[in-house]
């Protein structure tokens, strides 16, 4: 038997093995390939770089967890990006079970232990700010600082709830309360999901309604998008941007064609793409779990394509040598 049928009759199992290896391997050490982020995505992070602390973005968790290894990332690297440059951001929930997600991505980005990571100022712990009058960010930032409060070293910035983000959460029937919001946040979120009223919130009296927002990202792995364009983009005309599963993203490259939306992040590569961008801006100093699953997923990619190729070689190779023996014997 020569090394051709002996690879036919490999066992599965070694495969197996070996698949779970070049899996496992580039968790611990990351390859860091190279990864050049396409124009649909690049379009959101333009916009995004374009707003600052006197605009507003909505930010729906819209999915649960069946598709969080590729929507997570997403969300955490779009609340990154707000955060980093100031912009406040309401966030909601298109899925009951997103408000959870919703926690967890800015528990990720909050994680004192982490590099880059954001101090969360929850909105009881700054009231003396905000009972001397301050409202703008800038003064709300230097009479903290002014209060004894500094930042840890891998510290990038302080997040002020109720200034810089306002966790809305889940409601049910969600189009409705898009359509609602359209003329009221309050009207559909008088607390966020703290309790907090929403109406004595800094970033609302600026931000009173969908009309006065300057984007909405909906992280989806269901129908919400469709909800954002036809009762945001269509009747309102605020701009929406996208992050989808990559099984979903074609079906949605309509709506960047016809000018309907800003961008959008497809699956695990988009939401690579998106890290990329922020490391090159200086956002974050390491790559996030989306870029380092891109390693995984490429070497997989790679390694089963080889055996595939190798595979059909020993196939050929294998039966061409059976048919000389039956033919020696002949």
């Amino acid at each position: 038997m020569n090394i051709w049928e002996k690879m036919l009759n490999l066992d599965r199992r070694w495969i197996f093995l070996l698949i779970g290896i070049v899996c496992i391997v580039p968790f611990f050490t990351p390859l860091g390939l190279a990864i050049l982020p396409s124009s649909e995505v690049a379009g959101i992070y333009d916009y995004m770089e374009d707003l600052g602390p006197q605009s507003a973005i909505f930010v729906g968790f819209d999915y649960e967890p069946g598709t969080d290894a590729e929507n997570q990332p997403m969300g955490i690297a779009i609340l990154r990006h707000a955060f980093a440059r100031n912009i406040p951001v309401f966030i909601t929930a298109y899925q009951p079970l997103g408000q959870g997600l919703a926690s967890m991505a800015i528990d990720v980005l909050t994680d004192e232990t982490s590099d880059d990571y954001f101090e969360y100022v929850y909105w009881a712990d700054w009231a003396e700010v905000r009972e001397q009058g301050f409202t703008a960010r800038a003064d709300i930032e230097a009479a903290w600082i002014a209060a004894g409060h500094s930042l840890p070293e891998n510290c990038r910035g302080w997040v002020f709830e109720g200034r810089d983000v306002a966790f809305l959460g889940y409601l049910p029937v969600f189009a409705l309360a898009i359509l609602g919001m359209t003329n009221s946040i309050i009207s559909q979120y008088p607390q966020d999901v703290a309790g907090n009223f929403v109406e004595e919130m800094p970033m609302y009296q600026d931000h009173k309604s969908l009309r006065d927002v300057d984007l909405a990202v909906t992280i989806a792995g269901s129908s919400a998008c469709q909800s954002w364009v036809t009762y945001g983009r269509e009747k309102i005309g605020l701009p929406v941007a996208f992050g989808v599963t990559a099984v979903m993203a074609t079906d949605y490259y309509i709506f960047i064609q016809s000018g309907q939306i800003i961008g959008q992040m497809g699956g695990l590569r988009g939401a690579a793409e998106y890290e990329t961008l922020l490391m090159e801006g200086g956002y974050c100093k390491v790559p996030g779990t989306a870029f380092i699953g891109m390693d995984v997923q490429s070497i997989a990619h790679i390694f089963i394509i080889l055996l595939v190729v190798v595979g059909n070689i020993a196939f050929f190779a294998g039966g061409l040598n059976k048919k000389s023996k039956l033919k020696g014997r002949r």
